[in-house]
């Protein structure tokens, strides 16, 4: 009888594989390369078996990340301060830099929800869901939400370098705006 020497396969890790493969289609999303299973696992540096193992489909997978931004995005939308008006704590939260730590991560959700209908729809789900928060609802609120989107936009693509001092002085003028009828 013959014994055959083999490698121990190293212990699995599939927490930092799915982290992976999160890093590579944020990268891929962000840099505007094509994203598939394949280009995922290539950049991950999996199979991608691995990749369809741990997500299922492409679908799937930024279907997850979505939901890891969203997450986010609730976390620090719960930081505000709970006694301001909702559409002021919304805007706030895009007025706010720590908000943008992870850009790269937040410009390949917007790509994503581009290239992805679905979760176009979920984020759409969401944005009316925070927009019934504000009671009455005005179109002085609706004007800083879109101001707050337009903000976060800018600040995502690096379109206007807007100071601390600025980003006061528009939290003011939310302030005022939102204690107009």
């Amino acid at each position: 009888m013959t014994s055959k020497s083999h490698t121990p396969r190293p212990p699995k890790q599939p927490d930092q594989v799915k982290k992976s493969l999160f890093r590579s289609a944020t990268t891929l999303l962000s840099t505007g390369q094509p994203v598939s299973i394949g280009a995922i696992a290539s950049a991950a540096g999996v199979s991608k078996g691995a990749v369809q193992h741990h997500f299922g489909t492409k679908e799937q997978l930024l279907a997850a990340l979505f939901d890891l931004y969203m997450d986010q995005f609730n976390e620090a939308l719960a930081l505000e301060d709970t006694s301001a008006p909702p559409a002021l704590r919304y805007a706030r939260m895009s007025l706010n830099a720590t908000s943008y730590e992870d850009t790269e991560g937040w410009r390949a959700m917007v790509v994503a929800t581009v290239i992805d209908r679905g979760l176009a729809a979920r984020w759409s789900e969401r944005a009316e869901i925070e927009r019934s928060l504000d009671q009455p609802p005005t179109v002085n609120a609706l004007l800083i939400r879109l101001a707050a989107d337009g903000l976060w936009l800018s600040d995502l693509l690096s379109t206007y370098k807007i100071d601390s001092k600025q980003r006061e002085e528009l939290d003011v003028l939310m302030r005022e705006l939102l204690r107009s009828p």
